[in-house]
């Protein structure tokens, strides 16, 4: 089962550069884990933020669904991923 995490990031925002370095850091450890940036300067990553409603960023969207805005903490972060994955579990269990 694999967790997917995006971070919507904007070169006008100073605190996107290091959310993405915590999110590379902390996921590249990390197995089953896909990480992928998506600046908010191309038409296509202005769409992608359209989507999920981002307002402000660096916004955190795992499993398509946003999960967190700014700069999260190391357990932060792998709080939201250990949440992700038992969250991905529990529909797992109900369908079968």
């Amino acid at each position: 089962m694999s967790t997917y995490v995006e971070i919507i990031t904007s070169p006008n925002c100073p605190h996107s550069p290091k959310a993405t370095r915590r999110l590379q850091s902390i996921l590249g450890k990390m197995g089953n884990v896909h990480f992928v940036e998506i600046s908010m300067i191309t038409e296509q990553g202005q769409m992608i933020a359209e989507s999920y409603g981002v307002e402000a960023t660096p916004a955190i969207i795992i499993n398509g669904s946003m999960a967190y805005v700014g700069v999260p903490t190391t357990s932060e972060v792998r709080g939201m991923i250990k949440d992700a994955v038992r969250d991905q579990r529990e529909k797992m269990s109900y369908f079968f």
